[in-house]
C-alpha cells in the first residue's frame, strides 16, 4: 500500500498496523488527563493505575480493584482483566479516528438504580439456610446437585463469597434446589447412617466405563483421600483393581471430598457375569501434623482403610442398574475411630462406551450429503472425531436411527467428542437435532462465548428456542444467565417475537421469566422504553398517513405527548436521553430523526432514526451478518473499515436505526451535479475534496473510500442485497462508504414492473472507481482493491458453514425473503464453496468487471433520481448548498457584488489536467477586487440550482457543454470564458431576488484552494513517454502445480510504457519452451486504455509431471492490442520452472525485460 499511495499519506495507515498507538483522555473529577503511549495490547488495569498516579500521593493506600473506567455518554465500562484493543468501543474510536474519552469512577460511585434491592438478598440467604437445615435432618446427606443448585444461586444474587464469572437466574437455580431437594428426600427417607449415593447410567457398548462424583463428610485427620475400584465375581476379582486420585477435603455446607474421574474396565459388558459386584473401597493418607507428635514424621504409616461399599451390577430382573442410589458405607474400626460418629456420603456417575479404530475419510463441512455418504459418515465417526471434529453435526445428522436403543450410543459418542467452538456448536441448536442432550452439550459450548461474542449470535439463539421439547432447557437457562449483561437487547428480541403467531405463547413464558429476574427498578425502566416506543411509533404513523403540507403541524402535534413523556421521565433507548428536535425524512416510508441529549454530560447528543411501515428485522439480520464478516476480516488481519451501526426492531413494522454522522447518500453527492450526476465521475471526489481540502487529508480519505468499497461489495454480493439505488449507499467525509436499508437481499432483487433493477453483481460505479484510482485513468491503486476484494471473499469463503447455520436458524423467524432452503441455496451459491481459492480468484475479478461495466446501475440510480424531484429542492439550513462550499454565505456577510466578471483561465493538473477560471469580484466598502477560482461544471452546478430556486424567473442562458473533438484544451478554454463572462455579466443584471440570494454570494465567498497559491503557474506534469523500444513494467504471477496440471494466474501488470505514450490494450501470451509447434500458446484477454491492467486469469498446462517442467521455461510476453497496425511488444520474461518449488505457490511480481519473444 506504502508503494501505491506514497509514505507521506500512509504516515498514518503505518502506525496503525506496526504501532498502534493510542490517545486516551481520562476524566477524574471533572479534570481531564491526557495519557500518551498507551497500546492495543495494554491492559485497562494499568491504564487505571496511571492515572491513579494523578490522584494519589500515596498508591499503597489505594485498592485498585475498586475503579474501574466509564465510556463517556455510554453506560458501557471497560473489564479491568482485557486489553484496551478487545473493547469494541475502542476499536470503533480508532476506525473513525474519534477521541478515546474515559471516566475513572469507584465502585462506590457508579449508578445502581437497575440493581436488585437488599430484600432480594436476604431472601435468598433465608432460602440457603433452609436448605441446610434439611440437609442436616437427613443426617448431613448433601448431593452434587444440591450442592451446585445452591452455589449457583448464591451467584446469580451477586452475594460475597461468590467468586465464579458464570451469573445464573436465581429463579431458575432456585427450581433446582427444590428439585435437589426432592430427590434427596426419596433417596434418603430411611436411611440415617454413613452412606454412598451411586448414580448410573448405561448403554448397550463393549466397555465399562466408571465415572465418579464423590462427597464425603468424615475423617479430619487424614490430608489426602482415594478410592480402589474392583469389579468381582465368586469372590474374585475380573479385572486388576484401579486406583483413583488421591484429593483433600474442601468446605460448603459441610467437609467434602470431591472426585471428578474416568475409571475404565476394559471389559465387555455383555461378558460380565450377572452376579457381578462392584466395590469400592475408600483409604486416607494420615496427616502426620495432625497428632501433634514432635518425631511424626520420622515414622510415616502407610493409607488407612476407612470403608468399603459395594453393590450388584444387575437387579433381579437381570437389568444393568440406572439411576441414583443411596448406600451404607461399611467402615473400618480406623474409619469409625477417625469418624467420631460422624457420617460419609459419596455419589458415583457409571456409564460405558466402546473404543474402536477406523480408516482414514475426507469430510467436507459444506457437501450435500447423498444417503450413501451418510452412512459412510456414521460408519468412519471415530475418524472424523478425531481428524474433524467440526463435522459433529453432520455426523450426528447421519445417525441411522434415534429410537430408544441407539440414544446411549450417539450420546456416548458426543460425551466423548472435543468440544466445537460455539460457533460451530449452533448448529445442534437447528430444528433437526431435537435431543435435549445434544442441545445441552451445545449449549454448554456456547457458554464460553464472550459477551460480545455472544451479542453477534443472540438473533439466532432467540429463535433456537421455538425447537426446544419444554422451556426447562439448558438453552432457556443460559440465556436468562446472561440477564445482566444483554437484558436490554434480550426484552426487545423476546418482545419482538411474541409477535409470532405460531410460537408467541412461548416468547411470552420466557419473556415473563426474564421480567420476575431483572428486579424492579429494572422492570421501570423496561416499562418506560415501551412507553416511549409506542409514543414515537403514533408520531410517526402520523406523519406518514399526513400530507406533504400538513406534516409539519402534524409532527408538532405528535410531539407534544413526547416532550411531556420527558419531562416526567428519563430513559435508557433501546439502542438516557431527552427530546431536542424532531424532523422527518422525504422519503416513502417518511420516517423521523430524533436528536436527543445524553444523559451524560460527557456525552454527544444522541441522533436516530424511528421508522413505521418496515419489517426491520431484516435489517438486524444483514447488518449482523456485515457484523460478523467485519470480525471475520479483522482476526485476519485485514482491516476494511466497516461501518457498523445499531438497528433494532421495537415492533410489528417499526423500529430505531442509529445514524451516522458526517454522512450523505450517494444521490444527494451525485445531484449536485444536476439530475444526470449520476453519470458523471468527479461528483465523490469533489464531494470528498471540499471537506478534505489538503493533500495528505484527501490521500487518507481515498484509502479509507478503496477499503470500504472492497468490503461493500464483498458483503452485498455474498448476501445477494438488492435494491441498490443511491439513496441506499452513504458516504461519510472520512471517506468510509457503507450501505442502508437492506429490504430486499438473498437475490430478490426489486422489480420496476417486468424490469429487474438490479442487473449488475453488486455496485461499483466509476465515479467509486475514480476516487480508488486517484483519476480517470486505472492506476495501480485499482489492483490493489481487486487484491483486496479477492482475498475477502476468500476469508468469507472459509467460513461458509458460519453463514449458512446463522441464515438456516432464522428460517422460522417468519421474514419473508428467508423462508427456506430455496433463500439460502443463493448464498451457497455465491460463496462457491468447492473452488480453490484461485479460482473463487478468477470468479470475483470477473464479478468486479462486469459490475464497472455496467450501465445499468447509472440508469437505475438516474431513475431513482427523477422519482425523487418531487423531494428535491435546496438543501436544509444546516447542510451546504454548493458542493464544493462546506458553509452557506450571505450579502450581509460578505457585503454587496457590484460587479463580477472572468478575469482569465488558467490549466491545471490535479487531480487530472483541467482547465480554471479566475472571477474578479468587487463589493461594496472593499478598495481592492477579490479572485476566486471556479472550473466550468461549478457553473454549471450554479445555474442547475438557480433554476430550481426560481422556476419563475427569467434567467440567463447558460453555454452549451457539448464541443466537438477534445474538451480540455486551449481553444475550448477560451471560448468559454467569453461566454461565461456573458453569462456573468447578465446573472448580475437580473433581479434582486436572484442576485442578492444566499446561492449566488456562497458560489463568489472565497473558499480554500483560492488562498493557495499552488498550480496558478502550474507546468504539466511530466510525461510519462519513453524512447520507442523502452521497456518498463512489472507483472504479478501465480505459480502453482497440482494434479499433474500447471497453473499460471496472470494477476496484474503495471506502470506499462507505450510506444508513442498512449495508453495501450495490453495482453499476455506465454509459451512453455522448448515448443517448436507452438502448441503451449496460452493468452488473456484484452484490456483496453490502460497501463495498469488486471487481468487474475487463470492459465493451465495439463499433462506434464514435475521432472518435465524442470526442463521447461516459461515465456512470457506483454503486447498492446492494435486494429490498425500490427501488434506491439510491451515486455516480456522468461522464467525456469527448475528453479520454483512446485510442491507450493508462488506469488511474486517479477521486471518485465526486452527479451526475445515468439
Amino acid at each position: 500500500i506504502q508503494s501505491i499511495f506514497g509514505k507521506n499519506s500512509m504516515r498514518h495507515r503505518s502506525r496503525t498496523i506496526t504501532d498502534p498507538g493510542l490517545v486516551v483522555q481520562v476524566s477524574v473529577s471533572h479534570r481531564l488527563f491526557l495519557l500518551l503511549f498507551f497500546t492495543v495490547s495494554s491492559p485497562v488495569e494499568l491504564l487505571i493505575s496511571q492515572t491513579l498516579c494523578w490522584v494519589h500521593d500515596d498508591l499503597d493506600q489505594v485498592d485498585f480493584s475498586r475503579y474501574l473506567l466509564k465510556v463517556c455518554g455510554r453506560e458501557e465500562v471497560l473489564q479491568n482483566k482485557h486489553s484496551l484493543g478487545s473493547h469494541e468501543y475502542i476499536q470503533n474510536c480508532r476506525k473513525w479516528e474519534n477521541e478515546i474519552t474515559l471516566q475513572l469512577l469507584s465502585h462506590n460511585t457508579m449508578r445502581r438504580d437497575l440493581a436488585r434491592s437488599s430484600t432480594q438478598y436476604k431472601t435468598v440467604a433465608r432460602l440457603v439456610q433452609t436448605v441446610k437445615n434439611l440437609c442436616c435432618a437427613l443426617d448431613e446427606v448433601e448431593t452434587p446437585g444440591i450442592t451446585e443448585a445452591v452455589k449457583r444461586l448464591q451467584h446469580s444474587a451477586n452475594l460475597p463469597r461468590t467468586r465464579s464469572p458464570k451469573v445464573w437466574s436465581s429463579l431458575v437455580w432456585s427450581s433446582l434446589v427444590r428439585s435437589g431437594l426432592v430427590v434427596l428426600l426419596l433417596l434418603g427417607l430411611n436411611v440415617f447412617v454413613t452412606a454412598v449415593v451411586l448414580s448410573f447410567r448405561w448403554a448397550r457398548l463393549s466397555t465399562l466405563t466408571l465415572t465418579w462424583f464423590v462427597v464425603v463428610l468424615l475423617f479430619f485427620s487424614y490430608e489426602k483421600y482415594f478410592l480402589m475400584c474392583s469389579l468381582t465375581h465368586n469372590g474374585k476379582n475380573l479385572f486388576k483393581p484401579v486406583q483413583s486420585k488421591r484429593v483433600s477435603t474442601y468446605k460448603s455446607f459441610f467437609y467434602h471430598i470431591k472426585w471428578d474421574e474416568l475409571i475404565n474396565f476394559p471389559i465387555a459388558v455383555a461378558v460380565l457375569p450377572l452376579e457381578s459386584v462392584l466395590s469400592l473401597t475408600l483409604f486416607g493418607v494420615l496427616n502426620q501434623n495432625a497428632g501433634g507428635s514432635p518425631d511424626s514424621n520420622k515414622q510415616r504409616k502407610g493409607p488407612e482403610l476407612l470403608g468399603k461399599v459395594s453393590m450388584p451390577l444387575f437387579d433381579f430382573r437381570r437389568v444393568l442398574v440406572s439411576g441414583s442410589r443411596l448406600l451404607c458405607l461399611w467402615m473400618s474400626a480406623q474409619g469409625a475411630a477417625a469418624a467420631s460418629g460422624s457420617t460419609g456420603n459419596l455419589l458415583f456417575d457409571i456409564m460405558f462406551f466402546t473404543v474402536s479404530f477406523l480408516p482414514c475419510i475426507d469430510v467436507g463441512v459444506l457437501s450435500r450429503l447423498k444417503r450413501a455418504d451418510h452412512q459412510l459418515l456414521w460408519d468412519h465417526r471415530l475418524h472424523c472425531r478425531r481428524d474433524h471434529p467440526s463435522s459433529l453435526p453432520k455426523v450426528l445428522a447421519s445417525a441411522p436411527s434415534w429410537d430408544w436403543a441407539s440414544m446411549a450410543h450417539i450420546h456416548s459418542l458426543l460425551h466423548h467428542w472435543p468440544p466445537l467452538p460455539p460457533v460451530t456448536a449452533l448448529e445442534l441448536l437447528d430444528s433437526k437435532f431435537a435431543d435435549t442432550e445434544v442441545r445441552s452439550v451445545a449449549v454448554s459450548w456456547i457458554e464460553k462465548s464472550s459477551d460480545d461474542e455472544l451479542a453477534d449470535y443472540l438473533p439466532q439463539l432467540v429463535q433456537a428456542l421455538k425447537f426446544e421439547c419444554h422451556l426447562k432447557s439448558a438453552l432457556v437457562m443460559f440465556l436468562l444467565s446472561r440477564l445482566k449483561t444483554s437484558c436490554m437487547f434480550d426484552f426487545r428480541l423476546l418482545k419482538d417475537a411474541v409477535q409470532d403467531p405460531a410460537w408467541g405463547r412461548r416468547y411470552e413464558r420466557v419473556l415473563g421469566a426474564l421480567l420476575c429476574l431483572c428486579g424492579g427498578k429494572l422492570r421501570v425502566e423496561l416499562e418506560k422504553q415501551t412507553q416511549l416506543v409506542t409514543l414515537l411509533g403514533a408520531v410517526a404513523e402520523r406523519v406518514r398517513q399526513a400530507g406533504g403540507s400538513t406534516r409539519q403541524v402534524a409532527l408538532q402535534e405528535g410531539l407534544e405527548n413526547v416532550q411531556n413523556f420527558f419531562q416526567r421521565n428519563s430513559c435508557r433507548l433501546p439502542l438516557s436521553p431527552s427530546l431536542v428536535a424532531c424532523s422527518f425524512f422525504n422519503s416513502n416510508a417518511v420516517p423521523l430523526k430524533l436528536t436527543l441529549i445524553n444523559a451524560d454530560p460527557l456525552g454527544e447528543e444522541i441522533n436516530v432514526m424511528f421508522k413505521v411501515g418496515e419489517d426491520l428485522r431484516q435489517d438486524m439480520l444483514a447488518l449482523q451478518m456485515i457484523r460478523v464478516m467485519d470480525r471475520i476480516w479483522l482476526q485476519e488481519g485485514l482491516d476494511l473499515r466497516i461501518v457498523n451501526f445499531k438497528c433494532i426492531s421495537t415492533g410489528k413494522d417499526k423500529g430505531m436505526v442509529e445514524l451516522v454522522p458526517s454522512s450523505d447518500t450517494l444521490r444527494k453527492i451525485q445531484v449536485e451535479y444536476g439530475v444526470t450526476g449520476s453519470f458523471k465521475d468527479k461528483p465523490l471526489a469533489e464531494w470528498l475534496r471540499k471537506y478534505n481540502p489538503a493533500e495528505d487529508e484527501y490521500e487518507k480519505v481515498c484509502v479509507g473510500e478503496l477499503l470500504s468499497c472492497a468490503g461493500c461489495c464483498v458483503a452485498t454480493y455474498v448476501l445477494g442485497i438488492c435494491d441498490r439505488h443511491n439513496d441506499n449507499i452513504m458516504l461519510r467525509s472520512t471517506g468510509h462508504m457503507f450501505h442502508i436499508d437492506f429490504g430486499k437481499f438473498l437475490g430478490h432483487a426489486q422489480m420496476f414492473g417486468s424490469f429487474k433493477r438490479d442487473r449488475a453483481p453488486f455496485v461499483l460505479t466509476s465515479d467509486m472507481a475514480y476516487v480508488i484510482n486517484g483519476g480517470e485513468r486505472p492506476t495501480s491503486r485499482f489492483q490493489l482493491f481487486v487484491d483486496l476484494c479477492c482475498q475477502a471473499y476468500n476469508l468469507i469463503r472459509k467460513h461458509s458453514g458460519l453463514f449458512l447455520n446463522l441464515l438456516t436458524l432464522m428460517t422460522s423467524s417468519g421474514l419473508p425473503e428467508l423462508s427456506g432452503s430455496q433463500d439460502l441455496k443463493y448464498v451457497f451459491d455465491a460463496l462457491q464453496p468447492h473452488n480453490t481459492d484461485a479460482e473463487a480468484t478468477i470468479f470475483f475479478t470477473r464479478l468486479i468487471e462486469s459490475s464497472l461495466g455496467s450501465v445499468a446501475t447509472k440508469f437505475n440510480f438516474f431513475i431513482h433520481n427523477l422519482a425523487q424531484l418531487r423531494f428535491s429542492g435546496l438543501p436544509a439550513n444546516d447542510e451546504p448548498i454548493l458542493s464544493f462550499s462546506p458553509k452557506t454565505y450571505t450579502m450581509k456577510q460578505e457585503g454587496r457584488i457590484h460587479h463580477a466578471s472572468i478575469y482569465s483561465f488558467q490549466k491545471r493538473y490535479s487531480p487530472d489536467k483541467h482547465y480554471t477560471y479566475v472571477v474578479r469580484i468587487l463589493r461594496d466598502g472593499h478598495n481592492e477586487p477579490q479572485f476566486v477560482f471556479r472550473t466550468f461544471d461549478e457553473f454549471q452546478e450554479l445555474h442547475n440550482k438557480l433554476t430550481i430556486l426560481f422556476p419563475l424567473w427569467k434567467l440567463p442562458s447558460f453555454p452549451n457543454k457539448m464541443v466537438l473533438g477534445r474538451t480540455h484544451i486551449k481553444e475550448v478554454a477560451a471560448k468559454r470564458k467569453l461566454e461565461l463572462n456573458n453569462y456573468v455579466h447578465n446573472l448580475m443584471r437580473s433581479s434582486t431576488e436572484v442576485t442578492q440570494c444566499d446561492l449566488v454570494y456562497t458560489f463568489f465567498h472565497p473558499i480554500a484552494r483560492d488562498d493557495k497559491t499552488e498550480g496558478l503557474e502550474a507546468t504539466p506534469k511530466v510525461s510519462n513517454m519513453r524512447p520507442v523500444g523502452r521497456v518498463e513494467g512489472e507483472v504479478k504471477l501465480s505459480i502453482s502445480y497440482r494434479n499433474s496440471n500447471l497453473f499460471i494466474m496472470v494477476m496484474h501488470i503495471r506502470d506499462l510504457v507505450s510506444e508513442d505514450g498512449t495508453n495501450p490494450n495490453p495482453y499476455v501470451k506465454t509459451y512453455l519452451l522448448p515448443d517448436p509447434q507452438k502448441t503451449s500458446k496460452r493468452k488473456t484477454k484484452i484490456s483496453r486504455k490502460t497501463r495498469n491492467p488486471t487481468f487474475n486469469e487463470m492459465l493451465v498446462y495439463g499433462g506434464y509431471s514435475k521432472e518435465t517442467l524442470a526442463l521447461r521455461e516459461l515465456q512470457l510476453s506483454v503486447l498492446s492490442a492494435e486494429s490498425l497496425r500490427e501488434n506491439y511488444f510491451l515486455g516480456g520474461i522468461t522464467l525456469r520452472l527448475k528453479d520454483f518449488d512446485l510442491s507450493k505457490e508462488t506469488v511474486k511480481w517479477y521486471k518485465l525485460t526486452d527479451v526475445p519473444y515468439f
